[in-house]
């Protein structure tokens, strides 16, 4: 069973300001979670300060121009998502996004 979201009705979604830093609009940010190819969860780097110590929720898919995105988030305070990533597609995530063509 699936746990993808067919439709965004699913958790609110807030933004941090590093989600953006790299020109992904919060629209395609948007796209990539509710129709993402991978989901998984990753520990962070130990080097980062308490709020970055949380668990990551990585989302890896395309944005509705099919261009192939990461999208980071975490477990908000009030159980929202808190987008605090997105970027292209790095050459780390390739083969999880290739091997679920």
């Amino acid at each position: 069973m699936s746990d993808k979201i067919d439709t965004f009705d699913g958790p609110h979604v807030r933004f941090a300001r590093s989600a953006t830093r790299h020109r992904i609009s919060k629209d395609c940010i948007r796209h990539v979670i509710a129709n993402y190819r991978v989901r998984f969860e990753e520990s962070p780097p130990e080097t980062e300060g308490a709020r970055a110590r949380a668990t990551r929720i990585v989302y890896v898919g395309d944005d509705d121009r099919g261009r192939a995105l990461e999208v980071m988030a975490i477990d908000g305070e009030r159980g929202e998502l808190l987008v605090i990533h997105a970027m292209t597609l790095r050459e780390r995530y390739r083969k999880l996004y290739e091997d679920r063509r």
